[in-house]
């Protein structure tokens, strides 16, 4: 599977779209559902086809809403335990009209370890995408419990194969792995270990800022450069657009994917700079039949005070059959790479389990350690998380 200009329904074989009418005939009788969840994406799942994370969603550059193929190939079929995924077949029950797709997340996550125990709900997105015949789109994304609102229109241009993107968003980086308490997203957040910052600035509690964004797609290459308002600093997205010259934020991205033979992968760089942080880093992976292997290295300058860090994520995901899959992590950071004691490695192992469609499961434990201070307790990590 190839990543695809986002003015077509990427990878949507010829049979679901010559049935799609009947299917939205359909949906149009029997719906209106709770709101249950999508992601922000996960990668290997992209790096295991060979494409790009457009193929599954309807943000050109990846993540959050799905699209058709999201729903109704992914999340209905290759994802969910064959046995038991059959028992709740919502079909694409987001796509409202021939131009109106709705979705949402919710996410609960409960962390337990010798010391202490806490539950609460990470996420709990609501989605809306209006698409004008492929060429011009409108996005709206209500964070319900950050109280952030994301929004932005689209146009593509398909002589061009590009788009243009203006609204309020965050600046695309990295892999944008779904789990913000890697030290590549945000790192840790509540559960902090002394050091000044623990993890990277691009966490879901980091607000949307004014951006225009520009992307590139040519065959399996896709390309994206944007500049904001200052999103480091927070920058309130009211403020005029884009801000003072000296206070922006400018994000380069380029990936490459591709199969040869039984392989998969994907590989791709990233540059951001705002004052005097810059941040720059590689991304990418590899996947063989059952085995995927999904890494990032990131260098700060500026981040953590006048001092370099650097940051590093490795994960290798074994699908020991459809819906069951046991993961292996390495987590790294160190705010300063001059000194030997403010660096933290996290070691995690687990399971996602995908026992019915829409519906995931996690079980995790992870031990981090702590240079000059040594291990801290084993956490017991469960989350639950639903999307349509």
């Amino acid at each position: 599977m190839m990543p695809v200009s986002p003015i077509s329904e990427p990878g949507l074989p010829k049979v679901l779209r010559t049935t799609k009418e009947s299917q939205r005939l359909l949906l149009r009788i029997a719906i209106s559902f709770l709101l249950v969840q999508s992601a922000s994406a996960i990668p290997r799942f992209a790096i295991k086809e060979g494409s790009s994370c457009n193929t599954c969603h309807v943000n050109p550059a990846g993540g959050a809403l799905r699209n058709d193929y999201g729903m109704l190939i992914v999340s209905t079929d290759e994802l969910p335990v064959p046995t038991t995924g059959s028992l709740i077949t919502l079909d694409d029950v987001g796509q409202l009209t021939d131009h109106l797709r709705i979705g949402a997340d919710l996410r609960i996550q409960a962390i337990t370890d010798s010391e202490e125990s806490t539950a609460f709900p990470m996420q709990t997105d609501l989605y809306a995408y209006f698409d004008l015949k492929g060429m011009m789109g409108l996005y709206v994304e209500l964070e319900v419990l950050q109280e952030n609102t994301e929004y932005w229109t689209n146009a593509f241009f398909p002589f061009l194969n590009s788009y243009v993107r203006v609204g309020r968003m965050r600046p695309m980086y990295g892999l944008m792995l779904d789990d913000h308490t890697s030290f590549i997203r945000g790192g840790n957040l509540q559960r902090t270990h002394g050091l000044l910052k623990e993890g990277l600035p691009f966490s879901p509690l980091t607000p949307p800022v004014n951006t225009a964004e520009l992307g590139m797609f040519r065959s399996d290459f896709l390309f994206t450069a944007s500049l904001s308002n200052g999103f480091l600093a927070g920058e309130a997205a009211e403020a005029t657009f884009l801000g003072p010259p000296s206070n922006r934020t400018a994000v380069i991205r380029a990936e490459y994917s591709s199969s040869l033979g039984g392989y998969s992968g994907l590989a791709g760089a990233s540059y951001l700079s705002e004052g005097d942080t810059e941040i720059k880093g590689f991304f990418g992976g590899i996947s063989r039949d059952r085995l995927t292997w999904t890494g990032e290295v990131d260098f700060a300058g500026g981040w953590t005070g006048d001092v370099n860090s650097v940051a590093s994520y490795s994960e290798i995901a074994w699908m020991i059959k459809p819906g069951i899959h046991l993961l292996a992590k390495y987590d790294f950071f160190d705010e300063d790479i001059e000194l030997l004691e403010n660096a933290l490695s996290r070691f995690s192992l687990g399971a996602e389990l995908y026992p019915f469609s829409f519906l995931e499961l996690k079980i995790q434990m992870r031990k981090t350690h702590v240079s000059g201070t040594g291990m801290s307790p084993i956490e017991f990590l469960f989350q639950t998380h639903a999307w349509f």
